[in-house]
């Protein structure tokens, strides 16, 4: 199964690296999920970070003082791409308690949309988990439980590297069958 071409990053880069491990990947996204919710950002913009920080990671081996760097700056661009109001520079300076400078995050960003040859749209999960929701007949509004549930279960795999080994479409496929059987 090759994921060339859709931007998706192979399930096993954390070998190249060497200062940093799968732990401290979910550390990192674990803490940017609480990030997305202070700065109030679209589902969509999450993905996206993880995406990036995923594909980043794949091409550049990194030292675990600067891996938080990579997450804000990642977010920082995913932000860009998805928001309709931003958060600035200065918000990811202040968020990660002053340890990187505005110029560290800007330099990073430059060197993170080269490294991915300035490819930002990706297919993600979310997606296509509204796709199936819709097809499963459990998009409504309000949200049902069911269609709330799907989306907590794509959700957690954010952060589990093993996962990056399924493509979005079956992450999606497995998060709506698993929720229509979970609410009978």
């Amino acid at each position: 199964l090759s994921t060339q071409g859709i931007n998706l990053a192979s399930a096993n880069f954390m070998t190249k690296q060497t200062d940093i491990n799968e732990k401290m990947r979910a550390i990192l996204i674990d803490w940017l999920v609480e990030v997305h919710l202070k700065f109030k950002l679209m589902p969509e913009t999450l993905y996206l970070t993880t995406n990036l920080i995923d594909r980043f990671l794949e091409k550049e081996t990194i030292a675990r003082n600067k891996l938080q760097l990579v997450g804000v700056t990642a977010m920082f661009v995913a932000s860009k791409y998805e928001e309709i109001y931003a958060p600035e520079c200065r918000d990811f300076v202040y968020i990660s308690d002053k340890a990187y400078t505005r110029e560290q995050i800007l330099q990073m960003e430059g060197l993170m949309l080269s490294k991915l040859n300035f490819q930002l749209t990706t297919p993600n999960a979310l997606v296509f988990l509204k796709r199936f929701a819709k097809v499963a007949n459990i998009l409504a509004t309000p949200r049902t439980k069911t269609e709330l549930l799907a989306n907590y279960f794509v959700e957690l795999t954010l952060q589990e590297y093993k996962m990056l080994k399924y493509l979005p479409s079956t992450v999606a496929a497995a998060a709506t069958y698993l929720a229509l059987k979970t609410m009978g």
